[in-house]
C-alpha cells in the first residue's frame, strides 16, 4: 500500500510540472514559406512579433501569411505554432513599397521547387501557375512508371536467381549445363525531384530595404507589416578547405579564412578537401534561414554548398613543388592497445570513406614552411600557407627548465660574496 501512495504522490508531482510548463498559446498571423539561400530553398518561418523579414536575391521566393496558434517555449527561446491544430492561409494582395514608393503588389498562386538533380545538389528553382502544376504531374508520371518498370525488372531478377538455383540442382542430379541469360540491370532511379504544389506569393527583389503589408479588401490586415531587407548574392563564393589529420579524420579542420595557416609535424601526411562556399555576415546569413537565431555583428559566416569540381592540386615545400590528385582513400582502424588509423587508397569496386588530396610533409631537410593551392574553373582560388613544426630538442627543454633555478643559484652566491664583503645585501 505504501508503494502505491508513492506511486501516485510522484504521478502527481510529474502531472503537475508538466502542467506548470505548458506554453500559453495565442492565436497570431505568422510567415511561413521557401525562400532562397543562395544555393537552395530553405523552409522559413518568420514568428508574429519578428519585425523584419530577410531575403537574399538572385532567385524567387515564396511568402505565405498563416493565421495559427503561436507559443513562446522558454527553455528553447524559440517561437512555434502549431499548423497541424490551425492553419488558415490569408488571402489578399501582398503590397511591397519602398521609400513611400509601391514596388510591386501580388497575389498569391500556385507554386512547386524543381530540383533536376536532387536538392542536395541544389540548383533548384521555383515554376509558378501552369507551369507549376505541369510539372509536378509530369514528375507523378514518371515516378509512377519508374516504380512499374523496376518491379517488372526486379520480378524478372528474382526469376533469373530461381532458375540459377533449379539448374544448379539439376547439374547436382547428372543433368547438363543449362546456359540461362541474365536479365538487364534494375532501372536508375532519378535524382530529380518536385515538391507539392503549394500556394504563396511570389517575391523577386533587387538588394535593398523594402516595406511590406498583407492587403484584403484594400484594408491592411493587422499583425502582417515588416520591413523587408534584401541582400545581394553575386560574388560571395571562395573555395574552403577541411584539413583531416590521419588520427582523427572522423572530426576534420575547418580551414575557411585565406589568412589561416596548416601545422603539421616533419614526416607527416594530412589530407585535405575542398568544397564550394558562399561567405556572408552573420547578420545577412543566419536571419533569411534562422529568424529567430542570435546573431553577431561583424562576424563572417562559411555556408559550404557542396564539395569544389577540382581534380588537381600544387603543393610546395621549399623549393621542391609537386602536384596532388584528387584519391578516394580508405580508413581501416589500426589493431592493438593504441589503435589509431591507417588511410589508403581505397581498391577497385570498394567504396572509399574519404575523397581527399594527400599532402606529406618532407621528414627532412631545411624546409619550414609550404604552401598548397587550387583553382576552379570559375577563377576561385584557395591558397593555404603549411608551417612544419620540428620537435623541441630534448636538451635544449631540459636546460630551459633548470635555467631559473641556475639564476636563483648565482643570485643567492652574489649575495653572499657580498655579505663576507662586508657590503650591504
Amino acid at each position: 500500500m505504501r508503494r502505491i501512495l508513492l506511486a501516485l504522490v510522484f504521478v502527481s508531482l510529474v502531472t503537475g510540472s508538466a502542467t506548470a510548463v505548458e506554453p500559453e498559446r495565442r492565436d497570431a498571423i505568422v510567415v511561413t514559406g521557401r525562400v532562397w539561400d543562395g544555393f537552395s530553398f530553405r523552409e522559413m518561418f518568420l514568428p508574429s512579433q519578428s519585425p523584419a523579414l530577410h531575403l537574399i536575391s538572385g532567385e524567387d521566393s515564396a511568402l505565405s501569411f498563416v493565421g495559427t496558434e503561436e507559443y513562446y517555449w522558454p527553455l528553447s527561446r524559440q517561437v512555434y505554432v502549431d499548423l497541424e491544430k490551425k492553419r488558415e492561409d490569408v488571402v489578399g494582395f501582398l503590397k511591397i513599397t519602398k521609400d513611400g514608393q509601391e514596388v510591386a503588389a501580388v497575389r498569391p498562386s500556385s507554386y512547386v521547387v524543381l530540383y533536376p538533380r536532387g536538392a542536395v545538389n541544389g540548383d533548384g528553382r521555383l515554376l509558378w501557375g501552369d507551369a507549376a502544376t505541369a510539372e509536378y504531374e509530369t514528375y507523378w508520371n514518371e515516378e509512377r512508371s519508374f516504380n512499374r518498370r523496376y518491379a517488372e525488372a526486379l520480378a524478372r531478377q528474382t526469376a533469373y536467381e530461381k532458375k540459377l538455383v533449379e539448374a544448379g540442382a539439376a547439374r547436382a542430379k547428372g543433368g547438363g549445363v543449362e546456359i540461362i541469360p541474365p536479365p538487364a540491370a534494375l532501372p536508375e532511379p532519378s535524382l530529380k525531384l518536385v515538391t507539392k504544389p503549394s500556394q504563396a506569393y511570389r517575391l523577386a527583389l533587387a538588394a535593398g530595404r523594402y516595406e511590406m503589408a498583407l492587403y484584403v479588401n484594400d484594408v491592411v490586415v493587422a499583425g502582417t507589416a515588416r520591413d523587408l531587407d534584401v541582400v545581394e548574392a553575386a560574388g560571395r563564393g571562395v573555395l574552403v578547405g577541411d584539413v583531416v589529420p590521419e588520427e582523427r579524420w572522423t572530426r576534420p579542420i575547418p580551414s575557411n579564412h585565406e589568412d589561416a595557416r596548416i601545422f603539421v609535424r616533419p614526416g607527416s601526411t594530412f589530407y585535405l578537401t575542398l568544397s564550394a562556399a558562399d561567405r556572408f555576415q552573420e547578420a545577412e546569413y543566419l536571419p533569411v534561414v534562422s529568424p529567430q537565431v542570435e546573431v553577431v555583428a561583424g562576424r563572417d559566416i562559411w555556408v559550404r554548398r557542396k564539395p569544389a569540381a577540382i581534380e588537381n592540386a600544387d603543393i610546395r615545400f621549399g623549393e621542391v613543388k609537386q602536384g596532388a590528385s584528387l584519391a578516394r582513400l580508405k580508413v581501416e582502424q589500426v589493431a592493438g592497445s593504441g589503435f589509431g588509423y591507417r588511410v589508403r587508397p581505397a581498391k577497385e569496386g570498394e567504396k572509399e570513406d574519404l575523397t581527399a588530396f594527400a599532402i606529406t610533409a618532407p621528414s627532412s631537410g631545411a624546409a619550414v614552411s609550404g604552401e598548397v593551392s587550387a583553382k576552379a574553373d570559375v577563377g576561385v582560388g584557395f591558397t593555404r600557407d603549411i608551417v612544419i613544426v620540428r620537435p623541441r630538442s630534448g636538451g635544449l627543454a631540459l636546460g630551459l627548465a633548470f635555467l631559473p633555478l641556475v639564476g636563483w643559484f648565482g643570485l643567492r652566491l652574489r649575495m653572499l660574496g657580498a655579505s663576507k664583503n662586508g657590503l650591504p645585501d
